[in-house]
């Protein structure tokens, strides 16, 4: 497979850097957090391991930034479209189109957390959903707002269910 293929396909996509994917990623034993903080990452540490949050902070425009001297994770990381277009069971066609689906449910899924209250493009996908859920319907609030959240539950799920089946290597479970 020519590395040109795969670049195409990951710039189209972006999914496991902007949040969507992913919430956080844990550092591997080969990354020095002291390099990574310098080029930029914001890193983190929780008892025992570093991590950093999604949407990375390393990425722009769909590209990273440090690219070269990214973390062991996001170098070894093969989603399922491309673990499937290596193999050369789908083509690039294919995982473009797929791309293009998942982007489509995601921009829904944004337009709705859009209309339910304030969002934070720095938070990953899911804790800006739970974060809108979290805030409590008024029983007095109009048919129009039952709606909405209705409507907002509908497309997480829909966009995990996706995500899992097409993209994850190992499903979440939704909560």
């Amino acid at each position: 497979m020519e590395h040109s293929s795969s670049a195409l396909l990951c710039r189209a996509c972006g999914l496991c850097c902007n949040g969507v994917l992913f919430d956080t990623v844990h550092l591997g034993p080969g990354d020095c957090r002291e390099e990574l903080k310098s080029l930029g990452m914001l890193i983190k540490h929780k008892k025992k391991y570093d991590f950093f949050h999604q949407p990375c902070s390393s990425f722009d425009n769909n590209c990273c930034s440090i690219y070269e001297r990214r973390p062991e994770r996001c170098r070894a990381f093969e989603c399922q479209q491309l673990k499937r277009f290596f193999s050369g069971d789908i083509t690039e066609k294919n995982v473009l189109a797929t791309i293009m689906v998942a982007l489509s449910k995601v921009t829904h899924l944004r337009k709705l957390l859009q209309q339910s209250g304030k969002i934070n493009m720095k938070k990953s996908l899911s804790q800006q959903y739970k974060k809108v859920l979290a805030e409590p319907l008024d029983a007095s609030c109009d048919l129009e707002a039952f709606k909405e959240r209705s409507d907002l539950i509908n497309a997480f799920e829909d966009l995990q269910k996706f995500l899992n089946q097409e993209f994850r290597i190992i499903p979440i479970l939704l909560s």
